[in-house]
C-alpha cells in the first residue's frame, strides 16, 4: 500500500506540474506576438497622452471628446512595484486586469500625471474567455487522463482479483491468482494466494473431521446403544433399570448432538449439492403437513400466497422449515403457527409460537453456532437449529428476521423470498381461505 501510495502521490504530482508549465510555455508562444487590436489600442493611447501632456492649463477639458472613459490620475496616487513602475515612467504602456475590464495606463511626465482608457468589453471578452476555458478544460481534462493512465493497470488487477475471489466464494477452492511483480498490489494478491490455501486446508479439514465423527463417533454409539439393549434382557433390579434409562438418554441426546454436529459441518462445505428451481413453496408446506407433524401446528396459508413461485432448493428448504417449527415446539408453550403471505415483492414465510421469546440483544448471537439463548424453556438444545436456517437462508439470498410474535406474544421467524414467478395453479385447491392444517407426525 506504499507503494501504491507513493506512486499515485507521484503522479498526481507530476501531472499537475508537467501540465502547468506545458500550458504556460504554449500560451508563451500562442500570444508572442501581440493581438493587432491591442497594438492600436496602444498607439492610439500613447499619441494621445502624448498630445495631451504637452497641453497648458486643464488637461481635462482636452479629455471630452475621447470614448474610452479617459481618467487623469496623480502619479502619486497610482501605486506600482518598483520594477514595473521604472519600465512605466520609462514610457512603456501598462495593461491592467480588473473584473471585466481591461485599462490602458500611460504616464504623463510633464504633468506626472497618468492616463488611464477603458478598452471596449467585446476586446476583452474575446480575448480572455475563451481562452481561460479553454485552458483550464486543457488542465483538467490533461490531469484526468494521466491519472487514467495510472488507474488502468490497477483496475485490471483489481477486476482479476475481483473474479478470483468470486469464483472462489462459488466453490473452486483451487484458484489462485498469478502475482505480477509490477502489479501496485502485489503484497495483497500475494495475501489473497495465501488466505485461499488456508481457507481450502480449513475446508478440506473440515471435510475430514465430518468423515471421522460419522465413521468414529457413530460405531462407538452403536455398541454402546446394543450394550444397554442385550442388559435389559437380563433380570435388573429396578434401581439397575433406571440406571440404564438414564444411560439411554444419555446416549440418544449424544445421538442427537453428532448427527446436528454432522448437518452443520456438512453445511459448511463448500461444494454442497445445492441446486434451485422456481417451485411453489405453499405446495411443500402442505406436502410437509401429511409427513412429519401432528396437531402441534397451525397453518395459515393467504390466498395469494398459494399461487406464487419462488426459487427454492426443496431439500434444504424442508430441512429449514422442520428446524424452525422443531425450535418453537421446544422453546414454545403448545402453540405453533405456520403462515405464509405476499409482502411487496417478497414471499414471507412465518413461524410463531407462545414462548418466552428470545431478548432483542440475542436475536443476532442465537444465528452463531453453539449458542443457546438464556431465556426459554427448560429443554436445552445444543444451538445449531438457527444457525443451519440462517446458513439455508444465505444460500437463497432471502433474508431472516426475529421478532416477538404479536399474535402469540412469542418468537415470530420470519423469512423473506424474493418471488420469481407467479403461477396459475392453487396449492391445495381444497383449503379454504385462512383454514387451519393440522401438521401429521
Amino acid at each position: 500500500m506504499q507503494r501504491l501510495t507513493l506512486s499515485l502521490l507521484l503522479v498526481v504530482i507530476s501531472a499537475v506540474v508537467g501540465l502547468g508549465w506545458g500550458i504556460d510555455r504554449w500560451y508563451s508562444a500562442r500570444f508572442a506576438t501581440e493581438d493587432p487590436a491591442f497594438s492600436a489600442y496602444k498607439t492610439l493611447g500613447a499619441a494621445l497622452a502624448y498630445s495631451l501632456d504637452q497641453l497648458r492649463g486643464d488637461l481635462h477639458s482636452g479629455l471630452a471628446s475621447i470614448p474610452l472613459q479617459p481618467q487623469l490620475t496623480d502619479e502619486k496616487n497610482f501605486p506600482l512595484p518598483g520594477d514595473v513602475k521604472a519600465k512605466f515612467i520609462a514610457g512603456e504602456p501598462l495593461l491592467l486586469e480588473s473584473g471585466n475590464q481591461l485599462t490602458l495606463h500611460f504616464y504623463l511626465p510633464v504633468h506626472q500625471q497618468v492616463l488611464s482608457l477603458t478598452l471596449p468589453e467585446e476586446l476583452h471578452q474575446d480575448a480572455q474567455h475563451s481562452l481561460r476555458w479553454l485552458l483550464t478544460l486543457l488542465f483538467y481534462g490533461g490531469v484526468i487522463l494521466v491519472v487514467l493512465i495510472w488507474l488502468y493497470p490497477l483496475l485490471r488487477r483489481l477486476s482479476l482479483l475481483r473474479k478470483t475471489a468470486q469464483a472462489f466464494g462459488a466453490g473452486d477452492l483451487t484458484l489462485r491468482i498469478e502475482p505480477d511483480a509490477g502489479s501496485y498490489i502485489h503484497s495483497i494478491e500475494l495475501e489473497f494466494n495465501r488466505m485461499a490455501q488456508r481457507i481450502e486446508q480449513l475446508i478440506a479439514d473440515n471435510k475430514l473431521l465430518s468423515r471421522g465423527l460419522s465413521h468414529d463417533l457413530r460405531t462407538p454409539l452403536a455398541r454402546l446403544r446394543f450394550g444397554l439393549e442385550v442388559l435389559q434382557e437380563d433380570e435388573l433390579t429396578d434401581a439397575q433399570q433406571n440406571n440404564i434409562a438414564h444411560l439411554n438418554r444419555d446416549l440418544t441426546a449424544m445421538e442427537a448432538l453428532v448427527e446436528a454436529l454432522l448437518n452443520y459441518a456438512r453445511l459448511e462445505q463448500a461444494n454442497i449439492a445445492f441446486e434451485r428451481r422456481p417451485m411453489v413453496l405453499a405446495d411443500l408446506l402442505v406436502q410437509l403437513h401429511g409427513d412429519v407433524y401432528g396437531d402441534q401446528v397451525t397453518l395459515r396459508l393467504a390466498t395469494e400466497a398459494r399461487a406464487v413461485a419462488v426459487d427454492l432448493d426443496p431439500d434444504y428448504t424442508a430441512m429449514l422449515v422442520h428446524n424452525l417449527l422443531q425450535n418453537a415446539l421446544h422453546y414454545g408453550r403448545g402453540v405453533v403457527h405456520l403462515g405464509l403471505a405476499v409482502e411487496g415483492g417478497y414471499l414471507r414465510l412465518d413461524v410463531e409460537d407462545n414462548g418466552s421469546g428470545i431478548a432483542p440483544h440475542e436475536r443476532e448471537k442465537v444465528l452463531k453456532p453453539f449458542y443457546r439463548s438464556e431465556q426459554g424453556s427448560s429443554y436445552r438444545g445444543h444451538g445449531l437449529g438457527l444457525a443451519i436456517v440462517a446458513r439455508i437462508v444465505e444460500w437463497h439470498r432471502a433474508r431472516l428476521v426475529l421478532a416477538e410474535s404479536a399474535a402469540l406474544g412469542g418468537l415470530c421467524a420470519s423469512i423473506y423470498f424474493p418471488v420469481s414467478v407467479h403461477v396459475s395453479v392453487h396449492a391445495s385447491g381444497s383449503l379454504q381461505d385462512g383454514a387451519n392444517i393440522n401438521l401429521t407426525k
